[in-house]
């Protein structure tokens, strides 16, 4: 894979620009649009939308900073130990993340802060997984579980980003009552 670096090191910079984006754009899409989301989909929205809408920008781009250093430590010690199983899965489980972005962006008929990237972002993993199969760098059984697994990892580490948000901004509140 050491003549594949350069896109093995882009999906850290690829994920960052993606981010910038939703983290520039949230908390005022998601203020714009909660009564749209309430209205569209009422149980969903009693679930998450009271808890991104109290979420603040900097919690928000922590969740992100801890993402992407995570990213970046796979990326690193995927390159030091010429091993890319695990850096297979963190790209499958951010392929994933953006065909998310892409069906919510569907369902909902409108602008998402990350759809513009989105779409970069996808030019970038539908090359990269053409050139991993083509190539034949993985076997298509290996990229599947790669796939599973990365999901996995993406869900957990989501929901442990989001806590650590959470965490950070009731820290933060309680530090200035």
């Amino acid at each position: 894979m050491d003549k594949y670096s350069t896109i093995v090191w882009l999906l850290p910079i690829v994920f960052m620009i993606h981010d910038f984006e939703e983290i520039i754009f949230f908390k005022s899409w998601i203020s714009r649009n909660k009564d749209y989301l309430t209205e569209k989909f009422p149980k969903m929205s009693k679930r998450f939308l009271f808890r991104l809408d109290n979420l603040s920008t900097t919690a928000f781009a922590l969740a992100v900073a801890e993402e992407f250093v995570l990213l970046s430590l796979i990326t690193l010690g995927s390159v030091l130990l010429n091993n890319y199983v695990l850096w297979l899965a963190a790209f499958m489980g951010f392929f994933i993340h953006l065909l998310m972005h892409t069906g919510q962006w569907i369902i909902l008929k409108r602008y998402i802060p990350a759809i513009g990237t989105t779409f970069f972002a996808l030019i970038y993993c539908v090359y990269t997984l053409y050139v991993i199969i083509s190539n034949e760098i993985f076997q298509i059984s290996e990229i599947a579980l790669c796939t599973i697994i990365g999901f996995v990892l993406v869900v957990i580490n989501l929901i442990f980003a989001h806590k650590l948000a959470e965490l950070f901004d009731k820290k933060h509140n309680e530090k200035y009552l």
